[in-house]
């Protein structure tokens, strides 16, 4: 029994031409092979500074989504817990404000518990007034007698929409 090998030199395989060269290629200087590259320290320098960034980015978006919310009677008392970490407090604004250039002093309630406010945050909504829901962010100052606010939102309800029809879209959820 006749058997070929693929390659070898018998008569019954067609020619394939010369066979490749396999023999190890030579370095043409000392010390550098080929043609292969090195990146430069620059490019790993800037790979760090990107990934930074967007750890801070991620880092600050997830800690933004943590500030804790509590009313009022809460925040009075939790404050020894709380100490001086930001959160955001809601209660409705008492007839004391008094405003001082951009800062308002002021007072909220929620549920019997009343938060004496001082807001050093720029000038407050244009709705705010007393008797108004709010939302305020920021923390309890150091000796805990009062609420360090540099955010204030107005809580809305239903009833702009009950008292001033004409003024929403009749297609409006």
């Amino acid at each position: 029994m006749d058997v070929t090998v693929p390659g070898s030199d018998s008569d019954s395989t067609p020619d394939a031409g010369p066979e490749p060269d396999l023999t190890p290629r030579t370095l043409t200087e000392p010390g550098k092979r080929g043609r292969a590259r090195r990146r430069k320290p620059g490019v790993y320098v800037l790979l760090v500074l990107i990934v930074a960034a967007i750890c801070y980015v991620i880092f600050q978006g997830l800690n933004n989504a943590a500030l804790y919310y509590r009313n009022a009677d809460e925040a009075v008392a939790q404050k020894a817990s709380l100490g001086n970490h930001r959160f955001r407090v809601q209660g409705t604004v008492q007839d004391d404000v008094t405003k001082v250039g951009n800062e308002v002093d002021f007072t909220i309630a929620f549920n019997g518990a009343t938060v004496p406010v001082h807001h050093d945050g720029g000038e407050p909504p244009e709705l705010f007034k007393p008797g108004v829901p709010v939302v305020l962010e920021g923390h309890w100052d150091q000796s805990g007698s009062f609420f360090d606010s540099d955010s204030i939102l107005i809580k809305h309800s239903a009833e702009y929409k009950e008292q001033n029809p004409d003024r929403v879209p009749t297609n409006a959820p």
